[in-house]
């Protein structure tokens, strides 16, 4: 019989939720920058800090690598080290363009909703984007409700409108783009009006039912998202620690 079916079951379920757990804390110290881009991941190190066994950090750390949090990088011939990934300018546009082709897809399944249910959402996110207009006014701005306030403006239309595999892909890959947000925020709070400016473009076209504009405009503030965060990285450096 498997040790796991002697198990009480409230010692079983805590087992089996355990490398969720684990991952989450990782992926959150990383996309945070509490564990800055280049720093090395090891097993007992961070197993003795979580409280837990090795067995459920490696199934972690094997499942950040694979989407993209945390690199290999070869010491010699025949050891390698994990380090959490690198920030870099082809990152970036990597990610931001994906995540503009799903969030511009359900950009296009909201403008597509009934009139009285788009037009709802479309308050909604003119409120949002309100604040954030209000926010790039204040001296200095605070660049965490920045981030929060741009965050839930996009998740708004995507949590509306998206069907669950597109919600799924989203939710997926759309933190490792906020890595890049939340490091690199405090040096685009000066073109904060130039993204206020770009959403009302996006709530017009949602208002409006107009599907083709409103995939296009979303695509169109996540290219140019990529481009601005690309010129802050290349001015400032890659490691996001400044």
């Amino acid at each position: 019989m498997p040790r796991s079916a002697m198990m009480p079951e409230k010692e079983r379920v805590q087992s089996q939720d355990q490398p969720e757990r684990v991952y989450q804390e990782l992926r959150e110290l990383i996309v945070s920058g509490r564990l800055a881009p280049g720093t090395r991941l090891v097993e007992t190190i961070a197993a003795r800090r979580l409280g837990v066994s090795r067995t459920p950090v490696r199934a972690a750390l094997q499942r950040l690598q694979q989407e993209g949090y945390a690199v290999s990088l070869s010491e010699d011939d025949e050891r390698t080290r994990l380090v959490v990934a690198p920030i870099t300018t082809d990152d970036v546009a990597d990610l931001f363009y994906i995540v503009g082709e799903l969030e511009g897809l359900a950009g296009y399944y909201a403008a597509n909703m009934e009139p009285d249910h788009r037009g709802h959402l479309a308050d909604e996110l003119e409120e949002l984007n309100g604040a954030l207009l209000a926010e790039s006014h204040a001296r200095p701005p605070d660049a965490y409700r920045v981030f929060q306030l741009d965050a839930s403006f996009h998740r708004r239309y995507v949590a509306e409108a998206a069907p669950p595999r597109l919600l799924a892909l989203h939710d997926a890959i759309k933190p490792q783009a906020e890595r890049y947000a939340r490091l690199y925020v405090t040096a685009l709070t000066n073109e904060l009006d130039v993204s206020v400016a770009e959403h009302g473009v996006i709530v017009r076209a949602i208002r409006d039912g107009d599907a083709a504009a409103a995939q296009r405009t979303i695509q169109t503030n996540w290219r140019n998202a990529a481009r601005r965060i690309g010129t802050v990285i290349t001015e400032w450096g890659g490691s996001g620690g400044w």
